[in-house]
């Protein structure tokens, strides 16, 4: 007898509690929405990905001859540069706490209900590893060690000259600025005044729209409760440089279990403030694991403006 499918349309949480669950169609509504939210995703270049680990060659470099040719002569062969590296995927896993009165609900309506809140803690979590090597990095390297690899780094403030010297410092002609709310009040206050006083700052309209600096697109991190963004910090580049990938055929995993103490979510104000008994207190947990790999195959595609002596 043929096993049933699992219809995330007919399928209760309380039907499947405990047990581990995949569906497409959810999974296409995660990555849907982190296509909108991660800056690896949408500044970062795509690698298609036949396994959980994949070895890439990037062109680094420029052609290292060139030749002139006369009529009749041979083609000489130019020699390109290259570097290999792995793409190699990482899981990366989220909890949320629920309430026990999801067990009513069908799986699609219970992810439409939290999608944005496990959208949300994975972006925070990709981007914040991947630009800035947080949450004890999965994926190895980062954007801003690889700018500080390759020496890339204007060491003084965030002001007009220090982003014109910033822009000539990566390897490639950069694309686009990766900076944070914090660092935004500073950047609005930059102007041109040799261009009539222009300011070259365009605030992004909400935390995921893109914004503008100095001609190329301007992007804000977003990093977890508790995690800082390193002071008077401006990163820029090619973001071609920075490459991701989706082992093909991998599905957003999610499970949904009550017999757990959640050792880094803490209850609050309450006299037992403390760890989250699950079971002590009508509670569930959703557990989402992803996984995508991130690389940076040349530190020289990127550059960072940070504060003397950093």
């Amino acid at each position: 007898m043929a096993q049933q499918k699992f219809n995330p349309d007919t399928v209760l949480l309380s039907d499947s509690l405990g047990k581990e669950i995949t569906s497409e169609y959810i999974t296409d509504l995660f990555t849907d929405e982190l296509v909108k939210t991660s800056k690896v995703i949408q500044l970062g270049q795509k690698v298609e990905m036949d396994g959980k680990m994949v070895r890439k060659g990037v062109e680094v470099g420029q052609l290292t001859d060139a030749y002139f040719v006369g009529e009749g002569q041979k083609i000489g062969t130019a020699k390109v540069q290259t570097k290999s590296y792995v793409l190699e995927s990482r899981k990366l896993a989220v909890i949320l706490p629920v309430t026990e009165e999801v067990l009513n609900y069908t799986w699609t309506d219970f992810f439409e209900s939290i999608k944005d809140k496990i959208v949300d803690l994975f972006n925070k979590k990709i981007d914040g590893a991947a630009f800035l090597g947080l949450y004890n990095n999965p994926f190895g390297a980062n954007v801003l060690a690889s700018a500080k690899r390759a020496q890339n780094i204007v060491s003084g403030d965030i002001n007009l000259n220090n982003i014109y010297d910033v822009e000539d410092k990566s390897e490639k002609e950069p694309n686009a600025f990766v900076g944070h709310r914090t660092i935004n009040r500073t950047l609005r206050g930059i102007v041109d005044n040799v261009n009539g006083g222009q300011h070259i700052f365009t605030k992004p309209a909400n935390p995921n729209a893109i914004g503008e600096l100095d001609g190329l697109p301007y992007s804000q991190l977003q990093l977890q409760d508790g995690q800082t963004y390193p002071a008077g910090t401006l990163i820029t580049g090619n973001f071609n440089g920075l490459v991701y990938g989706i082992p093909n055929g991998t599905n957003l995993r999610l499970k949904i279990a009550d017999q757990a103490t959640l050792s880094k979510v803490q209850n609050n104000g309450d006299l037992d403030s403390g760890d989250v008994h699950l079971f002590e207190q009508d509670m569930q947990a959703l557990r989402a694991i992803f996984e995508i790999a991130v690389a940076i195959p040349n530190d020289e595609a990127f550059a960072a403006i940070q504060p003397v002596g950093v």
